[in-house]
C-alpha cells in the first residue's frame, strides 16, 4: 500500500500548497457509486480561492465548493474510497493513480516540462466568467441531449459555434446574477424559446452552477419542438423547468418575471416581448433582435444620403438605428441598456444582445428618461419616421410617457 500512501501524501500536499490546476477521477470502485465521475477545477467566489466538484451521473451533474480544507479531506476520499483512476495536475507535475480490481495502486508522476502559470491565472472567475463556463471534455447532460456533445463530452464539430454561443451567452447572465432578487426563487420566461439550447443553458447555469432556486417557462408556437423539450426535461429529470405551446401576448404568468430572454423573435416580436418584459417589471431583460423591417419601410432613400440610396446599406443602417431606438426607449423606462456582440458576424449578422438591467435607485430617472426621449425624438424626426412598435406599446402600458414630436 505504499504507493496508495504515498498518492495520499501528493493529494494532500498539493492540496495544502493550492497548487491543483485539475482532478479527475473516474471508474467508480462499486455499483454503489452514485457518481460515474468527478471533475475539480479551482476557481473564484468572493476574491476567494475555492474548489469546485463537479459530479456526473448518467444524465446530470451537481456542483459544490469547497474551502481548501474541507476539499483535502473529500479529495482523500475520493482517490482512496470511490473511484479506480486518479489524474491530477498541478502547477508542477502530472499524477495518475490506478487501483486494479485487488486493490493494487499503480502510481506514476510526471514533472511538467515547462513551468505552468500560477494558479491565480488558472483559476475561473465565479463571479465573471473569462473562460468557458461549460468545457470541452467535461460531459454537461443537457448538451448530449441537445446535440451539441457526444456522450464522452466531446463537442461536436458541426456544433462548436453553437457551443461558443451558449458559452458567450451565460457570460452575459453571470455578469448581471447578482442584480436578480436573493430572497426568494427566480422566474425566468424565454419567448419563443425554439430547440431551447439557451434554454436549458439558463436552467444549468442558474440551479447548478450558482445554486440558485428559479422555475423556468419556455415558449414557443410549435407543439413539435415544445414535445421535443419536455422529452428532454423528462430524461434528465430537470425540475422547475418547463415548455409550453404559446407566444408572447396570451402567456400570463401565476408571479412575477424576474428575467426575460426573447432570442431572434423577428421584426417587432422583440418589441412585443421588450414591451412585456417592462410591464412585469422584469430585472434582467435579454433580447436578440432579427429582422427588423419595420423602421426600413418608413426610411426614405433621401434621408441620410448617401447612406439610404442603396437597399442593402439601408437594410442595414435600419436594423442598427432600430436596436439603438429600443436601447433609448428602455432607458427611459427604468433600465441601464447595452448593446453586446453577441456572437462573431462571421457566423451570423445578426449578432447583437440587448441586455438591459432594471435600476434599483430612482435617483436621477426623471432626468435620465427625459434626456432619452429627447434622444429618440431628434432621431426619429432626422429620420422622418413616426413612433415605432415599442414605443407606442410602452405609451399604451402606461410605462411610458406620450413625448410632443
Amino acid at each position: 500500500m505504499e504507493n496508495e500512501t504515498n498518492l495520499i501524501e501528493l493529494v494532500r500536499a498539493s492540496t495544502r500548497t493550492r497548487s491543483i490546476r485539475k482532478v479527475v477521477f473516474s471508474s467508480p470502485r462499486s455499483a454503489d457509486c452514485p457518481y460515474s465521475r468527478v471533475d475539480v477545477r479551482p476557481i473564484l467566489i468572493d476574491g476567494s480561492t475555492h474548489l469546485q466538484f463537479t459530479s456526473q451521473t448518467a444524465t446530470q451533474q451537481f456542483h459544490k465548493n469547497y474551502g481548501w480544507q474541507e476539499a483535502e479531506t473529500e479529495l482523500v476520499r475520493l482517490a482512496t474510497i470511490s473511484f479506480r483512476n486518479v489524474h491530477l495536475t498541478t502547477t508542477t507535475h502530472t499524477i495518475e493513480a490506478k487501483y486494479s480490481k485487488k486493490g493494487k495502486c499503480l502510481l506514476r508522476q510526471t514533472q511538467v516540462e515547462t513551468a505552468a502559470p500560477g494558479p491565480a491565472s488558472e483559476i475561473t472567475s465565479h463571479n465573471r466568467a473569462r473562460n468557458h463556463l461549460i468545457q470541452d471534455g467535461v460531459v454537461c447532460p443537457f448538451l448530449v441531449e441537445t446535440g451539441v456533445m457526444s456522450a464522452s463530452g466531446k463537442v461536436h464539430a458541426s456544433h462548436s459555434k453553437k457551443f461558443r454561443q451558449i458559452n458567450r451567452f451565460l457570460e452575459f447572465i453571470l455578469d448581471v446574477a447578482e442584480k436578480l432578487p436573493k430572497d426568494r426563487t427566480l422566474r425566468v420566461v424565454d419567448f419563443g424559446c425554439g430547440k431551447s439550447y439557451l434554454t436549458f443553458a439558463t436552467h444549468y447555469l442558474l440551479t447548478q452552477v450558482l445554486q440558485r432556486n428559479c422555475h423556468i417557462v419556455g415558449l414557443d408556437r410549435r407543439a413539435d419542438v415544445v414535445e421535443t423539450c419536455n422529452r428532454i426535461v423528462d430524461r434528465l429529470s430537470l425540475s422547475n423547468l418547463t415548455f409550453e405551446v404559446g407566444d408572447i401576448a396570451g402567456y400570463k404568468p401565476e408571479k412575477d418575471v424576474d428575467v426575460v430572454i426573447s432570442l431572434h423573435a423577428c421584426d417587432t416580436a422583440t418589441d412585443f416581448a421588450l414591451a412585456q418584459a417592462v410591464q412585469w417589471n422584469a430585472s434582467v431583460i435579454l433580447a436578440v433582435p432579427c429582422c427588423q423591417h419595420e423602421l426600413y419601410q418608413y426610411l426614405q432613400e433621401t434621408a441620410l444620403p448617401p447612406l439610404t440610396h442603396f437597399g442593402i446599406i439601408r437594410e442595414r443602417f435600419a436594423s442598427m438605428a432600430t436596436d439603438s431606438l429600443r436601447t433609448s426607449l428602455l432607458s427611459a423606462v427604468g433600465y441601464q441598456t447595452q448593446l453586446l456582440e453577441f456572437i462573431e458576424t462571421e457566423h451570423t449578422p445578426k449578432n447583437l444582445l440587448i441586455r438591459a438591467v432594471l435600476r434599483k435607485s430612482q435617483l436621477g430617472d426623471a432626468a435620465q428618461a427625459d434626456t432619452a426621449l429627447q434622444e429618440v425624438a431628434s432621431f426619429a424626426a432626422q429620420l422622418g419616421v413616426p413612433r415605432l412598435t415599442l414605443e407606442r406599446k410602452l405609451i399604451e402600458q402606461g410605462s411610458l410617457k406620450e413625448s410632443l414630436w
